[in-house]
């Protein structure tokens, strides 16, 4: 279930910093994406987003490219600044 402030990764804005809070697609898909360092409770930053095409994400030390459809199927809230 959704909450008011989370949305897919998709959509979230460029150089925003996220906690992700889900993960939707099938246990290959989710372990996957886990193998690749997201996770439930951990944490990404948008280097590039756009509507079409991949997105860059920093998680931890390393630069991830995501296809928009599995993009769509990672659930983030946006993290206050510290």
């Amino acid at each position: 279930m959704m909450n008011a402030r989370q949305m897919p990764l998709a959509f979230a804005p460029q150089e925003a910093r996220l906690a992700v809070t889900g993960l939707a697609g099938c246990k290959e898909m989710q372990k996957r994406l886990s193998e690749m360092g997201l996770h439930v409770g951990g944490e990404v930053k948008v280097i590039r987003g756009c509507v079409t095409g991949p997105l860059l994400l920093a998680v931890g030390k390393s630069r991830l490219a995501l296809g928009q459809e599995m993009s769509r199927k990672i659930f983030v809230t946006p993290l206050q600044d510290r």
